[in-house]
């Protein structure tokens, strides 16, 4: 990674934390920081934070104090400076499951409560989000994207 940032250009490479499957590294917020201080220059590097994710490798976002609690630890490990883009969804696994399953917003383990907060989090921040929900029989994304701003 240190050697594709070597081009001259203003290209910011993204680290996505994981959901800890199997062997996968990044779903530790620690983890996440290990990695992230061995990149060179900081400044052309940054962290996707996915809710999914999040949520499976085991940091709790059902409620807006759980969602507080989880953004001071990713700060304190991390840096919030890093954080450059959430893709938003719902986590078709429970808390601390290692699964990596994407759901409709407010539909699964982290729900509405959890997602508002989350919302409302990147917007004081004015952090962009991407939607990353399954496309199903269940809902489809001008749907999930309707919930979304509900929640926000």
């Amino acid at each position: 990674m240190n050697k594709a940032v070597e081009v001259k250009n203003d290209v910011i490479i993204l680290l996505e934390n994981t959901a800890g499957q199997k062997n996968s590294l990044g779903s530790d917020f620690d983890q996440l920081s290990l990695i992230f201080s061995q990149v060179k220059p900081p400044k052309r590097f940054g962290i996707c934070f996915d809710s999914c994710h999040t949520f499976s490798a085991g940091y709790d976002l059902r409620t807006d104090k759980a969602v507080k609690d989880t953004f001071e630890k990713f700060d304190e490990a991390v840096g919030i400076e890093h954080l450059k883009i959430l893709h938003l969804n719902d986590s078709k696994g429970t808390l601390g499951s290692n699964v990596d399953r994407h759901y409709h917003i407010g539909l699964g383990g982290i729900g509405k409560e959890g997602l508002g907060a989350v919302i409302k989090f990147m917007n004081k921040k004015k952090i962009p989000m991407i939607l990353e929900t399954p496309i199903d029989d269940i809902r489809d994304d001008f749907k999930n994207l309707e919930v979304a701003k509900e929640l926000a």
